[in-house]
């Protein structure tokens, strides 16, 4: 037995090392103080996960608030923290350290796919290179650790269905893998469930799958009727995924009366109003060019690539001694994007073979088009209130191409300076440690004074409710996650509408909000006095509504006032 596990961690030293990486500065962490462990999840969208987990994992359902029914999550992520978060019955934190392992175990697992998925085209030090950024980048790092959302769920289900996508032949033995084109469609389910926009890379990676498919193999039958094997390899890759979908549609309407996460529906119907707090749709191409492009990191699909090019740009100015006004900066990025593009050209262009057999085996371009796929839909379908992690897709394929370019430079310069190919490992183990202490020391700065967290804004301010409020009390919040998640004996109910029924959502639209939420005998009313007064949906919705009770102050700049809420 360890002679078996000897050889498997001297055959496999880049998981192993991978593993060590996520989980043991992880582990850490997860046992500072509660102040470091407050200050780790820095998203309002993950706690809505957390309480909604902690109130399944105690009987209650599907809840945010234990009175309303809400399928505003993505599944797979949600049952898979359930039985984490019933640890909260005992302690709160203790839910939010177990979850800092898992997700670092996750982001592993997504980091070995990456190297795999590149090794498996002959793009090894590329592949280590794409692993490891996905560990230590710290804008991967805090959406897949931090954020407390499905984001890390994601990229490792969307990563686990491509790895086998590329690997399963439709034909295996002279006949159709009807096994593998089911085992291949049941990880297209688990990524669909795991984010449903992943749909789009279902389609797109089922469309390259059926293309490479096409011609059926040499059996008399098949080959007098191509029309019944291609319909034969759609069923079997299609059936899991249709399943499941149906599966999960009529669940939602049984449940819950709608067909789809009535979050999604909500950010649709933000963007058709004016004067809102989320955002506004795309409206045309120009827009979309602007959103395509930007390096806003929750706009910005690319702004993993984009944003330091941008960075660049500002810095060049500077540099330059120029003034950094939006037509230099344009200028500037356009400059340097030439440049890029001109040098990565050339490297293809040198390489074209591998790269072109690469690309083609890894299906660069039907990951590609899933990723367009789903940008189009979130901008040019209405949806408002876009989120960093939906753009986990776009920061593999990035890593993809990273990894392709870094594989295609060493073979080139293996070709041309066989020397410098011979000092490619000892650079690239440089390389790989000056990573490694800049991410050990980014960790560093995760760590928080010691304390117990009573002076957190997550815990400090949930204190200061209940102590304001009469036990029992129902107060209505919009961005409620974490003060849901930490709030005793009140109720907190999710004013926004992400977190809560239908009916909620459609007493909205009538213009019915203050009735449903008198009806739901809220008390209370508290959150930022902007957005509750001067925009839309909630100024309007909650005019003559409002009775000032008191004020919430943190720090030297939040207030936060609490009306009573009058029917």
């Amino acid at each position: 037995m360890l002679a078996r596990l000897r050889t498997w961690l001297n055959r496999h030293p880049f998981e192993v090392f991978v593993l060590l990486l996520a989980l043991l500065p992880q582990i850490y962490l997860s046992l500072s103080n509660p102040n470091t462990i407050l200050d780790w999840y820095n998203s309002d969208d993950g706690f809505y996960y957390f309480q909604a987990a902690r109130n399944l994992a105690e009987g209650y359902g599907f809840t945010f608030d234990r009175i309303n029914p809400t399928n505003g999550f993505h599944p797979l992520w949600l049952f898979l923290i359930t039985p984490v978060f019933a640890l909260a019955q005992s302690d709160v934190l203790l839910p939010l350290r177990v979850l800092m392992l898992l997700s670092a175990l996750i982001s592993a697992g997504s980091a070995i796919l990456l190297y795999r998925l590149l090794l498996r085209q002959g793009a090894g030090p590329g592949g280590a290179l794409a692993g490891l950024l996905w560990i230590i980048v710290p804008r991967i790092h805090d959406l897949v650790l931090h954020s407390g959302t499905e984001a890390g769920l994601n990229a490792f289900c969307l990563l686990l269905f491509w790895a086998a996508l590329v690997r399963t032949p439709a034909v295996r033995g002279g006949r159709l893998n009807l096994g593998g084109l089911l085992a291949l469609g049941g990880l297209a389910s688990l990524a669909v469930l795991a984010r449903l926009d992943n749909v789009f890379f279902v389609a797109a990676g089922g469309i390259w799958l059926w293309l490479r498919s096409w011609q059926p193999p040499n059996s008399p039958v098949l080959q007098g009727n191509p029309w019944a094997w291609r319909f034969q390899v759609a069923a079997a890759f299609l059936a899991p995924v249709a399943l499941t979908l149906a599966a999960y549609v009529a669940w939602n309407l049984l449940a819950f009366g709608t067909a789809t996460p009535v979050s999604g529906q909500v950010k649709l119907w933000w963007g058709t109003l004016r004067n809102t707090a989320y955002g506004f749709p795309v409206k045309n191409w120009v827009d979309f060019g602007g959103q395509f492009f930007t390096d806003h990191p929750e706009l910005g699909p690319w702004s993993l690539a984009t944003a330091s090019l941008y960075a660049a740009a500002e810095g060049l100015l500077t540099w330059l001694g120029q003034a950094v006004s939006v037509p230099a900066r344009r200028m500037a990025l356009l400059a340097l994007g030439g440049i890029l593009a001109a040098l990565a050209g050339g490297l293809v262009w040198a390489e074209r073979k591998f790269v072109r057999s690469a690309a083609v085996s890894l299906g660069l371009l039907p990951f590609f088009v899933g990723c367009f796929l789903q940008i189009a839909y979130y901008k040019f379908g209405g949806s408002v209130a876009q989120q960093p992690w939906y753009w986990m897709a776009q920061m593999i394929w990035l890593l993809f191409g990273l990894g392709l370019l870094l594989a295609a430079l060493l073979r080139w310069l293996g070709r041309v300076l066989p020397a410098a190919g011979r000092l490619a490992p000892v650079l690239g183990g440089l390389a790989a440690l000056g990573l490694t202490l800049f991410y050990l020391g980014h960790l560093q700065g995760a760590i928080r004074q010691p304390g117990d967290g009573s002076n957190h804004f997550y815990l400090h301010r949930a204190r200061w409710l209940q102590a304001n409020v009469e036990p029992g009390a129902r107060v209505a919040i919009t961005g409620s996650g974490n003060l849901g998640y930490f709030s005793q004996g009140i109720t907190i109910v999710n004013m926004d509408g992400l977190m809560n029924t239908v009916d909620y959502l459609h007493a909205l639209q009538a213009e019915r909000g203050a009735q449903y939420l008198a009806e739901l005998g809220v008390d209370y009313i508290f959150g930022n006095e902007y957005i509750l007064t001067q925009t839309n949906p909630y100024g309007p919705m909650l005019e003559g509504h409002l009775q000032p009770y008191s004020q919430y102050l943190f720090g030297e700049d939040r207030v936060l006032p609490l009306w009573r809420f009058v029917p």
